[in-house]
């Protein structure tokens, strides 16, 4: 079994598939659109994103635009939860994540061993970043056994 996050918008899915195409150097699975499905569909909408898959790393992620009029709930109880391996490429995503969203927790070394970081991205998805340091580039002064 596999959990995949399915993120809904209201009419900014493509913006946001490229927009995370670009942050995570993904790769765009496939792409459907209202305009070929076979239900009817409003002029306006037939060009948006039904489904879309992206993929980077080990991970992916579905997006829609949802049916139209869909009103996609802000925030809520759920963060998507990245672990980064190289604490260079943690920077390098945070801040491309960060670009026109708000920034709820500053990226820094943490307590547990290792560089943390929260944001609300322009598109009010809730991220939680995290890269484990190696046990020399803790800043706790305390001996855990941290390996990457």
């Amino acid at each position: 079994m596999t959990v995949i996050p399915y993120l809904y918008f209201e009419g900014q899915a493509e913006e946001a598939l490229n927009f995370y195409k670009n942050v995570f150097n993904g790769e765009i699975g496939m792409t459907s659109r209202y305009g070929e499905a076979p239900m009817p569909v409003d002029e306006d909408w037939k060009n948006k994103l039904m489904h879309a898959r992206l993929k980077f790393g080990n991970s992916e992620i579905y997006l829609s635009d949802g049916p139209k009029d869909y009103k996609s709930p802000k925030g809520g109880n759920i963060q998507l939860s990245v672990d980064v391996p190289d604490e260079n490429k943690i920077e390098e995503v945070f801040n491309k994540l960060s670009e026109g969203g708000q920034v709820t927790m500053p990226l820094a070394k943490q307590f547990w061993g290792a560089k943390f970081g929260m944001l609300k991205d322009k598109f009010g998805i809730g991220w939680m970043l995290n890269c484990e340091l190696k046990k020399e580039e803790n800043n706790t002064g305390k001996n855990l056994d941290i390996t990457v």
